[in-house]
Formats: structure tokens, sequence, C-alpha cells
């Protein structure tokens, strides 16, 4: 029934070409069932044929890699230990590991791929948990190791080749749960080669582990060729697919469909790489992890073909340019990133890669980011303030599939700790209940009106009604002091705007307006989720932790203090995907008529209260207008 269900409101955002397209793939998953029915295997080719296999330098580029491994976590990798995103995995010779859910203990099936129920509702568990171990990023980690250890070098190598051995003799082409997605198939490619021209020449039984690369390359990547994302479907998954085609028909040249692939890849990627990349270098599916996800994969892309000495398409190196500059522009690097939007911790090659943190971040303060719709705002001082502003559209239309309903919310970090958070995502096709929530109003830094989303849910990944919102005003003053204001309609079917003004001193002090422009009796919820403590005191709170000080005052309504509630849900964060654990949550609440205001004051040095005033002022003469409206 939830199979049902997906496809007839998948099928009320697709075009007519689009239909065409999705008949063709069941198409295409008919001849592929017959095929596997009949027990189609690819040939086996000898890897001498492949200079890829038989060189004896390194082929691929020398990429930037942050790799300082702790004695614990050699320790943990050597003994096969890898996490499954926030599941404990760890590797043995017996093949059922690789189809036993982490998340659950439940074994997927080992049948044809295209007759495993996978999608939310499903007997096993979640998919892209499982999924992470078979990714073989691992295997990177692994050669990296034994690159950097001597003493640990054979033993690294050793259950790298193992690692491989075990996973394609427990998984034949187009059997069981990894072949599901290709984009992890696609991500599986890429890391396993990376990882053995690391190790080349370390390897203990080559032609064994060659073999084994070039069966992986012949059972996935024509599956990739012929199950492509596109059309509302044309995401990161997307990326990840055309990256994995560029990369097989770009290493192996000597197999009859390597043009074509790589031909097909950089078509993709350059249309891809305008459209996902805006042109202020943020997302187009309004995630930041996701966007980070791609850049990286762009990136990946262009170094090899420039290592090979093949031409880089402008789109392409032009797209890798700009999104650096938003990455640079959030955070320092991918552990400090903010997961706003959808998150599933996941890499394009390794958690240690940094090929797309090159380059400054960009000087302008507010650094405005008008297509994605992100101000970012940074302060001075020993402990520097960094706001995140989100004034931009849902998502990547017509599905918005990873966007969550977040306008207006603000992230706030205080000397590199977060103080106002976005609690993350938590899981995809695990228990709807808590899928829904992660991605709501009320999982934000914003405002809820008569307890619904600013646009409503239609599937665990698909939004409808989805709002506009835009920075209507951006003001910093001779003295340093920052206005921005902004709006959107995501309640308009209840004739209400919703209008927030944040003013900040550049140091010490944050206030933040929220106007609900309309009329009648409604009620409204302002939700602030902290990162750190807070004791009542006053009309507000103080906040602790992390070396923090600072407090918080609140004023429109009725404040409450939430921590790991379920009925209903609130006070709750992911600190990565597959964990969940409570956290504090501030609700203030207010019922009756509109137009109504709520007043928020953040101040992280409370000895200077001189600077609050001249704030107070600055949104008062901001506000003032919108109240004839």
């Amino acid at each position: 029934m939830e199979s049902i269900i997906w496809y007839v409101k998948r099928l009320g955002v697709m075009s007519g070409g689009e239909i065409v397209h999705r008949l063709n793939e069941l198409w295409t998953l008919r001849r592929l069932r017959r095929e596997h029915r009949l027990g189609g295997r690819h040939a086996d080719r000898r890897p001498d044929g492949f200079t890829f296999c038989r060189g004896s330098v390194r082929q691929m580029p020398d990429l930037p890699f942050a790799f300082l491994p702790t004695a614990a976590e050699t320790e943990s990798w050597l003994a096969g230990e890898w996490p499954a995103l926030g599941y404990r995995w760890a590797w043995a010779p017996d093949p059922g590991i690789w189809h036993v859910a982490p998340d659950t203990g439940r074994v997927w099936p080992q049948t044809f791929f295209g007759s495993i129920a996978y999608r939310q509702g499903n007997p096993h568990g979640d998919a892209r948990v499982v999924w992470e171990p078979s990714r073989l990023q691992q295997l990177v980690s692994l050669a990296l190791l034994a690159n950097a250890d001597e003493d640990r070098a054979r033993e690294a190598v050793e259950l790298m080749e193992a690692v491989l051995d075990s996973w394609m003799k427990a998984n034949p082409p187009l059997t069981g749960i990894h072949y599901v997605s290709t984009m992890e198939c696609a991500l599986r490619v890429i890391a396993v080669c990376h990882a053995l021209d690391l190790a080349r020449d370390r390897l203990t039984a080559p032609e064994q582990t060659w073999g084994n690369l070039l069966r992986l390359v012949s059972s996935h990547v024509p599956l990739i060729a012929k199950r492509l994302s596109l059309h509302s479907s044309a995401g990161n998954h997307t990326v990840a697919e055309a990256a994995g085609l560029v990369y097989a028909g770009t290493l192996f040249p000597e197999l009859p469909d390597a043009f074509r692939w790589r031909t097909q890849g950089l078509r993709i990627l350059q249309h891809e790489a305008e459209r996902q990349v805006l042109p202020d270098g943020g997302g187009i599916e309004q995630a930041f992890w996701y966007q980070l996800f791609i850049v990286d994969l762009l990136g990946l892309v262009e170094a090899l073909l420039e290592h090979r000495r093949y031409p880089v398409p402008r789109a392409l190196a032009d797209a890798v340019r700009r999104g650096r500059r938003f990455l640079r522009a959030l955070a320092d690097g991918p552990d400090d990133l903010p997961r706003i939007g959808d998150c599933d911790d996941g890499y394009a090659l390794s958690r240690h890669l940094r090929i797309s943190w090159s380059g400054p971040a960009p000087a302008e303060n507010p650094a405005i980011f008008p297509n994605t719709g992100y101000t970012v705002v940074r302060g001075r001082g020993e402990r520097p303030v960094r706001l995140i502003f989100d004034h931009g559209p849902l998502g990547m239309p017509p599905a918005h599939g990873h966007a969550h309903a977040d306008a207006l919310s603000l992230h706030v970090t205080f000397g590199g700790s977060e103080l106002l958070i976005d609690p993350n995502t938590y899981t995809y096709t695990g228990d709807p209940t808590w899928r829904r929530w992660f991605r709501s109003t009320a999982a934000h830094n914003t405002v809820r009106v008569d307890g619904r989303d600013q646009a409503r849910q239609e599937t665990s990944f698909q939004w409808s009604n989805g709002h506009d919102a835009s920075l209507v005003k951006c003001h910093r003053d001779e003295s340093g002091r920052i206005l921005l204001l902004a709006r959107h309609d995501g309640y308009r079917r209840l004739g209400i705007t919703h209008w927030r003004a944040i003013a900040f001193d550049g140091s010490d002090h944050l206030l933040i307006r929220d106007y609900l422009a309309g009329q009648g009796h409604h009620v409204a919820e302002l939700i602030w989720h902290l990162g750190v403590e807070a004791a009542p005191a006053g009309a507000g709170f103080v906040l602790s932790g992390n070396d923090i000080g600072a407090r918080l005052d609140l004023a429109g309504g009725v404040m409450t203090l939430h921590r790991g509630e379920t009925d209903p849900i609130l006070g709750w964060q992911s600190p990565c995907y597959g964990v969940r654990k409570p956290a504090v949550s501030i609700l203030v609440r207010y019922a009756g008529e509109f137009p109504h205001q709520f007043h928020t004051a953040l101040s992280f040095d409370d000895t200077h209260r001189d600077g609050m005033a001249a704030l107070e002022l600055l949104l008062e003469r901001a506000m003032e207008p919108l109240k004839t409206m």
C-alpha cells in the first residue's frame, strides 16, 4: 500500500516526458529481471588487459586528505569495525554480514533487486543504513592507513583485499539490496578505484583483487547507465551516477562502452552542475550536506580529468568554484558544516577528503546568497558569533525531496559551539512519525501557526504547497550593526504572512522580532532549539554549556521548556543519521487575535547592556511599516 501511495503522489509531479521515461524504466526492469532469472553473468576479464590494473604507478590524482587517525581508530579499522551511520557494524568473513540490517538485525532478502521493498514501511529496516558499509569507502581509509603507517601497512592491505573479495562473493550481479540504488553502485566503484590505486604497490593478491575490481565495474556500470535518475528525480543521485560513468569510462578505456559512458556522464554533469549548483554557489536541494556531496563529486571528476589530460568542461569547473565559495562561507570544514535540510552523513569518497575546502571564505559580511536564499553573518571578537539566516525556497521542485519546512529559521554558533541548532534528520525510511517531525516546521527555529507546517508533507521525500520567501532588506550601518528583514507566505492559506527582522551589533547582542500579519484568531508558536542547557531566569533563560554563558529573553506568549518529549514530539536532536537524543527546546505560545509579535533577545555578554537599546531602535524602525499592513 505504501508503494502504491508513493507512486500515485509522485505521478502528480511528473511531466509527460517523465511518464514515458518511467514506463521505459519498467521495461528495463523487466529485462533485468529476466537476465537475473537466467543467471546471466558478466564475462571475466584478465587484469593484464587493462592499463589501470597493470600500471606500476598511480593512475589517479593526488587528493587533499585530512588523515590523522587516532590509535583507537586505527585499531578499530583493523578489527573491521566501521560504523553504519549511527549503528555499530563490523566486517566478518561470513558473507551474510552484508545483508544484515544494522538498525533492526533483520536480513535483507537476497533476491532480484527490483523485487525488494525498501521504501518507508518495509519490514527490513532503513535501506540507507545497510547501504553505508557497502559503499566500501572504508577501503579508502585502509589504503590511506597503509601509506601512513608502515608497521601496519600489510595488515591494512590484506584486510582491504579480503573485504572487497567478501563483498563480491556475497553480492552477485543484480541480487540483493545493494543493487537497488545506482547511486550506491557508482559510489562503490569510485571508492574501490581510489583505494586500489592508493595501495597498488602493496597488494598481496593482485590478480584476485584487480579481477574483483573488473567484475565490480562490469556488473555496476552498465546498470548505472540503464537506470539513471532523471526528470523529477534528478538530484544528488544523478551527479553521483554520472560521476561513476565518467570514472569507468576514463579509467577503463579498453571496455567496449567506455567512450559512451564517459561522454554520457560528462553531458549529464555539465547540465546538472549548472542546474544544481546555483549562480551563488548554493544547492538547489536546499540541503547543505548534499551540497558538499555534490561539490566533492564534481571536484573529484575535475581532478581526474585534469590528471588524465582530458579537457574539463567549463560548466563543471565553474560549479566547483562557486560551490567551494558557498561552503567556505558556512564553515571551516565538513565537521563544522551545519546540518540544515536533509543530511544522511554520507560522503562522496571519504570523510577525510577536503577537496571542497580550498580557497578563501567570502570577504563580505553579511554574505548574501540570493539564489539559495541564505545570509551568513560573522561577528568579531575572541569568541565570534556566526548567524545563518534562511530566507530561501522550499527546495528543488517539483517534489522538494530533501527540503525541510524551515523558512526564516536561524542557526547561531558562538565561539564555534552551536547555540541555536537545526535538529537534523535522523531517518529517511525508518519510523515515519520521526521522519515527519524532523523535517517539520516544529523542528526548526521559526514560527508555526495553527499547528501546521509551512508546506504539506506528502511522502517521506515529497512536499506540496511550497512557500515563497525573500530577503526584503539588508543594512549595515557605520557602527557595524546589521539589520536583516525577510518574509515568507507559507501560511497564505490561513491569510497570514510571517515577517522576521534580525538586528546584530557584531559581538554582544542579537535581537529578533517575528511579526505575523493577518486577521482572525490563531495559535502561534515560536520555537528555539538549543545546543546547550537552559535554566529559567526571569523573563527568559540562562544558557550554559561548552564554556558558554549567554542569556535568552522572550516575550509575546507563554514560555515553556521542553526536553525529550514524545506526546507531542519536542526537544530532540539527531547528532548523526540514525541517532536521536533529547535536547532543550523553548516554546513561546500565543493564542488570540492577529496580527501578533514575538520578541527575542540573545545576549552573549550580559555586562554590556547599552548596545541593546540601539538594536531596539533599529528594529522598531524596520518593523514600523509592517504594522500598517
